[in-house]
């Protein structure tokens, strides 16, 4: 199981933004908080181009709410809430 676990964590290290490598996260709780951050930039960019109700924006919401669960189950609830009211409050969605 450890080959696997350290397998998996050569797959994802390049993939995860720098600002995340350096933290004292698991790669695993890295991971998701990077996509949260994808999907906040992703929301702030369709919700200019489509407003706020085109489902495509919708659908990124859910999919929000999907990685932040994710968040929550990992153990990093407080920083996802965090990048979450960092998005929001620099005045978006």
């Amino acid at each position: 199981m450890a080959s696997q676990k350290s397998q998996h964590d050569d797959v994802v290290t390049p993939m995860l933004p720098a600002s995340t490598r350096q933290n004292s996260v698991s790669q695993m709780q890295a991971l998701f908080l990077g996509r949260l951050s994808r999907l906040l930039q992703l929301e702030e960019e369709w919700a200019e181009q489509c407003g706020a109700q085109d489902w495509r924006t919708r659908l990124i919401h859910k999919g929000i709410y999907s990685t932040y669960c994710d968040c929550i189950e990992v153990g990093v609830a407080d920083q996802a809430r965090q990048q979450i009211n960092r998005a929001r409050s620099s005045g978006h969605a």
